[in-house]
């Protein structure tokens, strides 16, 4: 141990020397490198991107810019001397804003400056809010967008308490092309609502504020439900503990999962017994989600309609049977099957709402016809159903 410690110091101090001086510039010395020339501005929607020629000094290290926004916030944008360019972010009004460049060397010396003006076009955050559109909708409000872009926003909730007071209830955090986005859980009374995005440089949109009353709904009684098989339903699972009940065990650690086979085709479909009528207001559907290959992949239905009866044929037919609405699930992102961004991962996890029209009837019997699949298989896997109406 006495000879042991002093070599580990030894050590030691020999790796902490050679960081420290890692860090220092290779070659030191105090002369300003030449200046960029030949400088071009393109603009863009609250954007800038400039292009310059760099000068011949051999210990040129990069190119440097600053500029102000957000009323005064400096930012720093820094690009190596292999490229020709640097692009300005975050501006989020058309103003013109002045940008001093520096050529910079290894010795951290900067050239003389050059500067010039940049004016952005309108910044895409005032861009998709302008598309911004809001409605009641059963227990809350919905709210749709499009960010052709497909730049990340958050977009904030607020509503207005009984004492007048605004209270901040939702953040949604989107990069979809296109998004809808349901808040709920609020009572059924009018309330006035604002709503604003927020980018990632912190710009804020505009807010759009309105009185709304959300819908009342109530969540379906799932102890009430049973399978209803008939004739024509494909509902055997590829294991006993696979079965159809689990859809409405309340939990999506189990799962139903189809037995494929030469019979099984698409469409396909099953029947639930859910105990009483009811005028259905949404159902939320919850693929299987305890790995990301299941993820709008494999089984997860893709189209599928909804169904409904109080007096379902013993023989399996459609006579007996309105069709309520079809729905489509949406992956966020967009992306190529297996691909998956946070945003689908969420989304997937959490499941996905669909609504049904305004002014369906009451029904006891619903029928979950699948059309297509996320990879084209035709055994369908789900891991829960939940239901939301007004019973009758």
């Amino acid at each position: 141990m006495k000879i042991l410690f002093p070599v580990i110091l030894i050590g030691f101090l020999l790796i902490y020397g050679c960081k420290e001086k890692e860090i220092e510039p290779l070659v030191k010395n105090n002369n300003k490198p030449g200046m960029i020339t030949n400088v071009k501005v393109t603009n863009g929607n609250g954007e800038a991107k400039i292009t310059y020629t760099l000068p011949d000094d051999l210990d040129m290290l990069y190119v440097e810019a600053v500029f102000s926004i957000n009323g005064g916030e400096k930012r720093t944008v820094k690009s190596s001397i292999y490229s020709n360019n640097l692009l300005l972010e975050g501006f989020a009004d058309t103003d013109e804003h002045e940008v001093t460049l520096y050529a910079v060397n290894r010795s951290e010396n900067r050239s003389e400056p050059v500067a010039i003006k940049v004016k952005p076009l309108i910044a895409p955050i005032h861009t998709v809010f302008a598309t911004l559109k809001v409605a009641e909708t059963f227990g809350g409000v919905s709210m749709q967008i499009i960010n052709e872009l497909q730049k990340e926003y958050v977009v904030n909730t607020l509503f207005k308490n009984d004492d007048g007071e605004w209270v901040a209830y939702d953040r949604l955090y989107t990069n979809a092309k296109e998004k809808e986005h349901a808040v709920r859980g609020l009572p059924a009374k009018p309330t006035e609502f604002a709503f604003f995005l927020v980018d990632k440089w912190k710009n804020h949109s505009d807010t759009l504020k309105t009185n709304l009353t959300p819908l009342f709904e109530a969540l379906l009684d799932k102890n009430l439900w049973k399978h209803y098989p008939l004739p024509s339903d494909t509902y055997t699972p590829e294991f006993a503990s696979w079965e159809i009940s689990n859809l409405w065990k309340g939990g999506t650690a189990s799962i139903f999962y189809q037995k494929p086979g030469a019979n099984v085709l698409l469409p396909n479909w099953f029947t639930i017994d859910l105990g009483k009528r009811y005028k259905f207001s949404r159902i939320k559907v919850n693929q299987l989600s305890h790995a990301n290959a299941w993820m709008f992949a494999s089984g997860a239905p893709k189209t599928f309609e909804i169904y409904g009866s109080n007096g379902p044929g013993p023989d399996g037919s459609w006579a007996s049977w309105t069709l309520l609405s079809g729905f489509q699930s949406v992956k966020p992102s967009g992306g190529a099957l297996g691909a998956l961004s946070n945003e689908d991962i969420a989304v997937a996890k959490e499941g996905e709402n669909f609504i049904f029209p305004l002014g369906t009837l009451p029904y006891r019997y619903i029928r979950f016809k699948t059309l297509t699949t996320w990879a084209g298989v035709t055994n369908v896997m789900i891991s829960e159903l939940t239901l939301w109406g007004q019973e009758q």
